[in-house]
């Protein structure tokens, strides 16, 4: 996970951004493990950074309690019953099969940390995949580095930028932004793919439901096919939907 911490332009505060970079066929414990530490660390300084207090050994202390705290977080995890469906998925062997596995299913966010495990005590690498496009035309690099839609409709931006503010809400309502999880045992692979319109009720799925979708290998397209749909601008689709329940943004 990458951090940087940005001025919010007034002298007296900032803005963190993480950003997790692309991964490929991790281990999924271990993996969770390193970004959600790194996150909670984060959450712990970004405090002390507002004193000007911060020092190496306070960051020691600091990283001992973000790792506690997630010890606390994998015993809660580890402690949610996977779904039978989730068990079976991991060891379906036709479309259909799984097409008749996941009709009227759902999950949540919690369920979907225990799935990533799931998949890793059975064998599976964790991948995923990020891609974010815009409308034709707008030069990305006149985009400042931080711009925001308020509750008010205006625009909240910090950094330079020559787009007027009705530029800056159209990059963000049309842009189109992709999160695809990927999970490898050999020549198998299952997929769960969302979309920030999505999981912000924007889509016409049931009233806005936030959903995943879902393909796999028995589709009958190659891994390397699907990622690079995912990330283009037209996207893709299934007709396997799962209802992501419980979601806040």
């Amino acid at each position: 996970m990458n951090t940087t911490r940005i001025p919010d332009g007034t002298g007296k505060g900032y803005y963190t951004m993480n950003v997790e970079p692309d991964f490929e066929y991790v281990n999924p414990l271990k993996h969770l493990e390193k970004s959600t530490i790194q996150l909670y660390h984060q959450i712990l300084l970004d405090g002390y950074y507002l004193k000007r207090v911060v020092t190496p050994i306070l960051k020691r202390i600091l990283l001992g309690e973000a790792e506690e705290k997630w010890k606390r977080k994998l015993k809660e995890i580890t402690s949610i019953e996977v779904p039978e469906w989730m068990k079976k998925l991991l060891t379906t062997q036709s479309k259909n099969e799984q097409e008749k596995l996941l009709k009227g299913i759902s999950i949540n966010p919690d369920q979907l940390v225990a799935f990533i495990l799931h998949a890793g005590e059975q064998g599976f690498t964790y991948s995923q995949y990020s891609a974010e496009n815009h409308f034709k035309g707008l030069d990305v690099g006149e985009m400042p580095t931080i711009v925001h839609i308020q509750d008010d409709g205006s625009v909240e931006k910090v950094g330079k930028t020559n787009l007027t503010d009705g530029q800056l809400k159209q990059a963000l309502t049309q842009r189109k932004v992709m999160i695809a999880k990927f999970f490898d045992k050999g020549s198998e692979w299952h997929c769960l793919f969302t979309t920030f319109n999505s999981l912000g009720g924007k889509e016409n799925w049931k009233d806005g439901q936030p959903h995943y979708h879902y393909i796999s290998d028995k589709f009958g397209l190659k891994r390397e096919e699907v990622v690079a749909r995912l990330k283009s601008k037209e996207g893709m689709s299934t007709s396997i939907h799962i209802p992501l329940l419980d979601y806040k943004l």
